[in-house]
């Protein structure tokens, strides 16, 4: 019985490569069968691009800038003085 299944998936910054619910179902379906694994690399791994860091960082820069209604103002900032009243 051959079958081949194909799917797609990223490599995790520790190394894994994660198998799909539906794949991992398939191969449980017969236990102790000997597959073959040919691993293919479709693209280089995804580094940001300057301006994307930029925004980023700007993006962090913002919590707690604006909160919500009814939320204390510089949350993030003011962290513990809020939570414990200690001041920087």
């Amino acid at each position: 019985m051959d079958s081949v299944i194909e799917y797609e998936g990223e490599v995790l910054p520790d190394g894994n490569l994660p198998i799909p619910q539906e794949v991992r179902q398939r191969l449980a379906a017969t236990p102790h069968v000997v597959v073959r694994v040919t691993i293919q690399i479709l693209t280089a791994p995804r580094t940001p691009v300057p301006e994307q860091l930029e925004e980023a960082w700007e993006v962090f820069g913002q919590l707690g800038q604006s909160p919500d209604p009814g939320r204390l103002p510089d949350a993030s900032v003011r962290h513990d003085e809020y939570l414990y009243g200690k001041k920087r």
